[in-house]
């Protein structure tokens, strides 16, 4: 029931009950769509949509921002919902109209409003379940992403599973990212596409989610894996060409499994036509692992590549086209000769600076340092549809950075890679997120090496300045919240130690001595994996610390390391220890601002 406002003398205490109270009211504002995920736990179970009719705006001079409301008829939509898996709820509503939203006997994994005029603009507006009322209410993102677990300027989703980023590319203006995701949970499932928009690559705002899993998988979860898994985009003039793997088969992978590759278009990037299959099955010899297309112009054609195994060995599989509908198999574009890895995913290939880059991740790879499925890159020479290695490094030293894609705007090669738990060191909590991705890195070819590089957009991130010296050595032990930026410059490749984060028990470490640069934790379950960066010296650092996430950029892009560590105290530190301080040139740390508020 509404507040009733009984005398005209109105204490603030009193005004600020009432604002709070209307403000929980789930009102449509601008949208017209509510979309539900949904499951039943029993037989019967359905989702009421109740509205409670319009709203005016109130002109009492306390607030003008206060909200009444106007009775209305009570019409009521009932869905039904059925047991054993998640259906996708669609449903009609008036625009500033005020909502109640009933389950019985169900599940809501994830609620938000879309199908606004600008939602490129504003995004979806999540709602969540209060646990004292039970009554949906609009989230708020700031206090969503508030933990000490959660990063601050990296993406990540509103709640539980992300992985792969999908479909990167600009298109009218945005950027737009889509990502693998479990709507339903924080652990990997059934795949779905989820999506995101920015006009910076730095602030993004939550779109509806686009693709689902096969209805077959949805209907029998408990026999069946697999959905729409990951993809690429082409933009072509007024319209985006999107494909994607469809993979379907049982728990554990096996000549059962399907894997498909698929088409489909969009003039607008929230509304995909119907989907139409472009390669149905893999080549002679190659493994069921047969996904991810990422599809590029060389030489004038179109090209795809596929990650698979072909005769046993870790292979990038080469397509060719003419009108990205009719796919011929040209051979494999390169095959990996180290055992160990069951297939690559994920590749990427472009032309930058003049060369050849061909990226893999590694399934079920690890190297000599202990360190899990990490992600390659092969520079050379590709001519008349064949490619030449030169030489190969790896993408990401800390090996928490799997999955990477790149795509091309006004000159710049942009990649994005998804920050992973591989070593299972996720803490789930109420309300969070299993995923994230890597600050967009610029990618350069330099003496047949791959440079990476922050973008320039993240500067605009740096907020008040927390330390700025040299020639001695640093201690930062509160930091508060957990996310700055460090730039440093050192001389004569002089020894160093810094800790990035952690107490007397639990640590992230960067060190550099007689061994090199690597990155090294203590008393978390990576402790035993060194991260050793390939470089032969150091003389400049700039180090992303955002509460769970360190990125570490070394001498200009030679080397980048991604690593995860999780301190629920989020309180950060910065300590250098130099063997030789007056060797410290320039130390400056800057708190980050956080993409969310």
């Amino acid at each position: 029931m509404e507040p009733v406002l009984h005398s005209e003398k109105f204490d603030s205490k009193c005004m600020e009950h009432l604002l709070r109270e209307r403000r929980k009211q789930m009102n449509t504002g601008a949208y017209t769509m509510l979309e539900i995920f949904a499951k039943a736990l029993q037989t019967g179970g359905k989702v009421q949509v109740i509205s409670k009719g319009s709203r005016q705006q109130e002109t009492s001079a306390a607030d003008e921002n206060l909200l009444t409301s106007k009775q209305g008829s009570g019409n009521c939509q009932e869905i039904p919902v059925e047991p054993g898996y998640y259906r996708w709820l669609r449903v009609p509503v008036e625009k500033d109209t005020e909502y109640e939203i009933l389950c019985e006997a169900c599940r809501i994994s994830l609620c938000y409003l879309s199908g606004c005029e600008n939602i490129l603009e504003t995004g979806v507006c999540y709602l969540e379940q209060e646990k004292e009322s039970g009554r949906f209410v609009k989230g708020r993102q700031k206090e969503q992403y508030d933990s000490p677990v959660r990063e601050a300027y990296h993406f990540s989703p509103w709640k539980n599973w992300l992985n792969d980023p999908n479909g990167l590319c600009w298109f009218q203006g945005y950027y737009h990212l889509f990502y693998q995701c479990n709507p339903h949970s924080q652990q990997w499932s059934q795949m779905y596409w989820g999506h995101a928009a920015s006009k910076d690559l730095i602030h993004w705002v939550h779109l509806p989610v686009v693709l689902e899993p096969q209805e077959e998988i949805l209907k029998n979860p408990e026999k069946l894996k697999g959905g729409a898994f990951s993809g690429s985009a082409v933009v072509q003039g007024d319209e985006a060409v999107f494909f994607l793997t469809r993979s379907i088969g049982p728990h554990i992978d096996s000549q059962e499994t399907l894997q498909q590759q698929w088409m489909t278009k969009s003039g607008d990037m929230l509304e995909f036509a119907e989907e139409k299959l472009v390669i149905d099955r893999p080549p002679q010899g190659a493994s069921f692992d047969f996904r991810d297309p990422k599809v590029v112009k060389a030489e004038g054609k179109w090209y795809m590549v596929l990650g698979s195994a072909l005769e046993g060995k870790a292979a990038v599989l080469l397509y060719e086209s003419e009108d990205l509908e009719h796919w011929n198999y040209t051979g494999p574009l390169l095959v990996e000769q180290e055992d160990g890895i069951r297939c690559i995913e994920c590749p990427d290939f472009m032309e930058l600076d003049g060369k050849a880059l061909v990226i893999g991740a590694l399934m079920h790879h690890h190297d000599f340092q202990g360190r899990y499925q990490m992600c390659r890159y092969y520079t050379g020479e590709f001519q008349n549809g064949v490619f030449t290695e030169e030489n190969r490094g790896w993408f990401d030293f800390g090996s928490n950075c799997y999955a990477m894609q790149s795509f091309e705007h006004q000159g710049r090669r942009i990649s994005i890679g998804w920050i992973s738990d591989f070593y299972e060191e996720h803490l789930e909590l109420e309300q969070g997120a299993c995923g994230s991705m890597t600050i967009p890195r610029e990618m350069h070819i330099q003496g047949n090496r791959l440079y990476l590089t922050p973008i320039k957009e993240t500067e605009s991130l740096k907020a008040e300045g927390l330390y700025k010296g040299h020639g001695e050595n640093v201690c930062l032990k509160e930091i508060h919240p957990n996310a700055y930026k460090a730039e440093l410059e050192f001389e004569d490749n002089v020894p160093f130690s810094l800790q990035l984060g952690g107490d007397a028990k639990r640590k992230i470490l960067l060190i550099h001595d007689e061994l090199g640069l690597r990155l090294q934790t203590k008393g978390v379950k990576s402790e035993p994996v060194l991260f050793p960066a390939e470089v032969d010296k150091v003389e400049k650092l700039e180090i992303f610390t955002d509460r769970r996430t360190v990125e570490v950029y070394v001498n200009d892009g030679e080397a980048v390391g991604t690593k995860l560590f999780y301190d629920i105290k989020d309180s950060g530190c910065f300590i250098l220890h130099a063997e030789t301080p007056a060797c410290v040139k320039n130390v400056e740390i800057f708190r980050m601002k956080s993409i969310w508020e």
